[in-house]
């Protein structure tokens, strides 16, 4: 169990990006986000785990709901 830091600009992965630039337009499921990005379902599924453990994103509700807490390209 490694300790999560929270990702600077520069560690955002080309996905991270397009995945952020989809939840600033408002809340998404994984569904959506495969849909709109083009990515597979499983980079979308690791990233959005990972953008949570760092905190940029919370899952807001249990089926599976996500929204932008806070973008660290804003930094």
């Amino acid at each position: 169990h490694m300790d999560v830091t929270i990702m600077e600009a520069d560690e955002l992965i080309e996905s991270d990006r397009e995945i952020l630039d989809e939840l600033q337009r408002g809340r998404c499921t994984p569904a959506v986000l495969v849909d709109w990005t083009g990515l597979s379902t499983q980079t979308i599924h690791n990233r959005l785990n990972v953008l949570v453990a760092a905190g940029h994103v919370d899952k807001v509700h249990e089926s599976g709901l996500y929204d932008l807490v806070e973008d660290p390209r804003d930094e």
